[in-house]
C-alpha cells in the first residue's frame, strides 16, 4: 500500500514538473493593438488559451496611436501589432508619419474589413454641416483617415478647401476630440460609435457600405523578425484563426470575453457589437484571412490621396501570405 502510494506521489509530482515545465517553456511574445470590440479575438486567444494551446505566453497592450505602433514594432518592443493596414503601405512608400531606416513592416493576417462608422456632433446632421470645420483623424495622411476623407469627397467635400483635419490618434481620442469641440466628424468603430451615439451624436454612413471593400486593421510583424522566427509566427496565426473561429461560432462565449473585457457594456450593447463584428460587411474577417479586393482599394485611395503622388499596383508588396498557408495548411 505505502509503495502504491509512493509510486502515485511520484507520478503526480513528476506530472506537476512536467506542466510546470511545459508553462515555463512557453515563448514569451507581445502585441500591441488599438483600444475597441475589434479586439474580440485577441481577447479570446488570451482568455480561452488559444495561444497558451501553441505554446505561446503573449501580453497585450493598448496604444494611443499608429506612430507608437510602428515605433515600437522597429524597436522590437512588440513582435505582433493590430493596426489600420493603410499606415503599413503609406509608411513603406514613404507616404506616412514616420521615416523609420529598415521599415519592413508586413501584413500576415486580417482583423477587419473597416469596421467604422462616420460619426458627426449631435449638432453636425448631414455632410454640408461638416463644411469649414474640422474632422479628427489617428493620423493626416493614412489609417482611417483617407476612408472618412473619401467618404466627404463623394459627399461634396474636399480635403483642405471645405474641412481640415486633426491627427489625435486612436478613436476615443476622436471621440474626445469632437466631445470638446475640436472637430466635427471622425471614423469610429465600436464601442465608440455606441457611446457618441448615446450622447446624441450622428451616423451619417457606414465606412465600407460607401467605398465597398476595405482591409481595415490587419495583424502585421516585421519580416526579418519572422523571417528568424518562423515557428513563432506560424503558432501565433494558428492560434488567431482558432480564436477568431471561437468569435464566430460561439455567441455566447464570445460575448462573455466582450463584457470581462469591456466593462460595464450592457447586455444590449454587447449583442449590437457582436452583431456588427461578425455579420456587417465591414466586420472581422472570417478565420482572419487577409482580404485582398480590400487591399486594393487601400492602393486605390493611396493613389488618390497619398503625399508624395506615387502609382501603388501591387497589393503582394505589402503582404505575406506564406505564414498563414503554412498554417492553416492542416485545416
Amino acid at each position: 500500500m505505502t509503495h502504491s502510494w509512493t509510486r502515485a506521489a511520484i507520478a503526480g509530482l513528476a506530472l506537476a514538473a512536467g506542466l510546470a515545465s511545459a508553462a515555463q517553456a512557453q515563448t514569451k511574445l507581445s502585441i500591441v493593438t488599438f483600444a475597441g470590440a475589434t479586439n474580440l479575438p485577441v481577447w479570446s486567444a488570451l482568455d480561452r488559451g488559444f495561444f497558451g494551446k501553441e505554446g505561446l505566453d503573449v501580453s497585450h497592450e493598448v496604444t494611443r496611436g499608429s506612430t507608437a505602433v510602428i515605433q515600437g514594432m522597429m524597436d522590437g518592443k512588440y513582435q505582433f501589432a493590430s493596426t489600420a493596414f493603410d499606415n503599413t503601405i503609406a509608411n513603406a512608400e514613404g507616404q506616412g508619419d514616420v521615416n523609420i531606416p529598415g521599415y519592413d513592416l508586413v501584413g500576415i493576417m486580417g482583423v477587419h474589413s473597416g469596421m467604422n462608422k462616420i460619426v458627426t456632433r449631435p449638432e453636425i446632421k448631414t455632410f454640408a454641416d461638416i463644411r469649414g470645420k474640422a474632422v479628427a483623424s489617428d493620423a493626416l495622411n493614412s489609417g482611417y483617415g483617407l476612408v472618412l476623407v473619401r467618404i466627404l469627397e463623394m459627399n461634396g467635400l474636399v480635403y483642405g478647401k471645405d474641412f481640415s483635419a486633426l491627427a489625435v490618434g486612436s478613436g476615443p481620442n476622436r471621440l474626445n476630440a469632437m466631445k470638446d469641440g475640436k472637430a466635427a466628424a471622425a471614423a469610429l468603430s465600436s464601442p465608440d460609435d455606441i457611446e457618441a451615439k448615446k450622447l446624441g451624436f450622428n451616423v451619417l454612413a457606414d465606412a465600407t457600405e460607401a467605398i465597398g471593400a476595405y482591409q481595415g486593421s490587419a495583424y502585421v510583424v516585421r519580416r526579418a523578425w519572422a523571417k528568424d522566427h518562423e515557428k513563432e509566427v506560424v503558432a501565433f496565426i494558428r492560434a488567431m484563426v482558432a480564436a477568431s473561429d471561437f468569435v464566430f461560432a460561439d455567441r455566447a462565449g464570445a460575448i462573455a470575453v466582450m463584457k470581462q473585457r469591456i466593462k460595464g457594456l450592457s447586455d444590449a450593447d454587447a449583442e449590437t457589437i457582436y452583431k456588427d463584428l461578425t455579420t456587417s460587411k465591414g466586420g472581422l474577417n472570417r478565420h482572419a484571412q487577409m482580404n485582398m479586393d480590400g487591399v486594393k482599394m487601400l492602393l486605390s485611395l493611396r493613389n488618390q490621396f497619398g503625399e508624395p503622388k506615387k502609382n501603388l499596383t501591387d497589393p503582394s508588396k505589402y503582404v505575406d501570405l506564406s505564414f498563414y498557408e503554412k498554417a492553416t495548411a492542416a485545416r
